[in-house]
């Protein structure tokens, strides 16, 4: 069994979705069951896009691969637990044996950060990760992934209450008769939604055909385009449906359909150039026999903040987290060159013949070779807790992704399968006011 026992990140009060300009805050554990030797541990808060795939070409001989890439950085910072900086010359320190607990914090950029996403050929990713760098040896890495949301606005969305309507209307033909048309005419309640609502539709079906009319169907599809540097593909999927009964020949009927919006994340993706998400509304109605069926396709919205004419009162967010270590001259902590400590009980580290941190008496007032005081972690609710009014947070309704990149090897640790988390409104628990 080899020195090390646990490395990892965890974030306070286990919360993992953030807004833009929010702190995320939390400690790397590192558990030694005997001395270890390193230049220090490092710590990298991380945002960025990228999108990535190839295509075949040719054939025979003249065969070839082409791969297709792009990618953006939102922001990128970087700082030293324990040790030595980077690049600093000078005796290499020895971590003792133990359990070692360094608390950080780091607050996001207050604007321009796109939701998280992950697609079938690109993402938009955040995510910490920290690195035992030991010298003449491999390192150690661990990589945690967190959520952060972009919270567009429905009310900011001058149609987002207007209802779309279409109309589909169909002959139907054969070599020895025809028949008189079949009408499908459906209208939406309106045009904008948040997870978790509700899309409405009605409307009627008229067939005076000579075949049964089996259903009407709707779906939600989103379409996702991604923009390498020379060349733009899309994917398209089919998020949820519903359907109703149609009418036999000579028949009418009534369209009545619900369709509840899954977790997905808001249109546009905002502060992504190189990723696009449209949504849109799929009616169809479906015809026996080998007829084709009768479509029509509505653009609908997808944001985080509902509209006041549903939800009156201002969403209760989970509250951000306060920094709880003095500022520097950055955003972050450990503090930057010149900053300060926060003053506390005066205590080395680590503690003499203990080696749980913080320790029980106080914590240090400048902890020596970089190491990070602790500090009591900020009173929060934990998102989606049972009693909290929406909204409430869902993992991503296409699941969870493999977040492993080229900087990372087989032995990185953390959790590689990752989902995004995104507002999501339960009506049936909550009820609009």
């Amino acid at each position: 069994m080899g020195k090390l026992q646990e490395f990892s990140i965890v974030f306070n009060n286990n919360v993992d979705v953030f807004q833009n300009g929010q702190w995320v805050c939390g400690q790397v554990v590192v558990n030694l069951n005997e001395g270890m030797k390193m230049r220090g541990i490092r710590l990298k808060f991380h945002g960025h896009a990228n999108v990535h795939w190839t295509e075949t070409h040719g054939s025979g001989d003249n065969r070839r691969t082409e791969s297709y890439n792009n990618s953006e950085t939102y922001f990128e910072h970087k700082v030293t637990m324990y040790g030595k900086a980077e690049g600093q010359s000078g005796d290499n320190p020895t971590l003792p044996a133990g359990r070692h607990v360094f608390p950080f914090q780091y607050q996001l950029p207050q604007q321009g950060l796109p939701c998280s996403f992950e697609g079938a050929h690109g993402y938009v990713r955040y995510y910490i990760k920290g690195t035992i760098d030991k010298p003449w040896k491999f390192d150690h890495t661990v990589k945690r992934a967190f959520t952060v949301l972009d919270m567009y606005d429905l009310n900011e969305e001058p149609t987002a209450l207007t209802p779309m309507a279409g109309q589909k209307s169909k002959m139907l033909c054969c070599l020895c008769c025809a028949s008189g048309p079949i009408e499908l005419q459906v209208q939406t309640d309106r045009t904008a939604y948040c997870p978790g609502e509700t899309v409405q539709m009605r409307g009627t079906v008229e067939n005076n055909a000579n075949e049964e009319v089996t259903h009407v169907s709707a779906k939600l599809i989103q379409v996702v385009s991604f923009h390498a540097t020379s060349k733009s593909r899309s994917s398209s999927s089919t998020l949820s449906k519903t359907e109703c009964r149609g009418c036999a020949e000579g028949q009418s009927s009534q369209v009545e359909m619900s369709l509840t919006v899954p977790a997905i994340p808001p249109s546009s993706l905002r502060y992504c150039s190189i990723i696009d998400i449209d949504y849109a509304l799929e009616i169809s109605g479906h015809i026996s026999g080998a007829h084709t069926s009768m479509d029509m396709k509505f653009p609908i919205k997808i944001g985080f903040v509902p509209l006041r004419s549903y939800y009156p009162s201002p969403p209760s967010f989970p509250a951000p987290p306060a920094a709880p270590y003095p500022l520097g001259t950055d955003a972050a902590y450990p503090p930057g060159a010149g900053a300060t400590y926060p003053p506390a009980g005066g205590m080395p580290y680590p503690p003499a013949g203990n080696a749980a941190y913080p320790p029980a008496g106080g914590y240090p007032s400048a902890p020596p070779m970089g190491v990070m005081p602790s500090a009591p972690p900020p009173v929060m609710p934990v998102a989606g807790a049972p009693g909290l009014p929406p909204p409430s947070y869902a993992e991503c309704q296409t699941g969870k992704a493999n977040i492993k990149d080229s900087e990372d090897s087989e032995y990185t640790m953390g959790n590689m399968d990752f989902a995004p988390k995104y507002t999501y409104y339960d009506w049936s628990k909550h009820p609009a006011v």
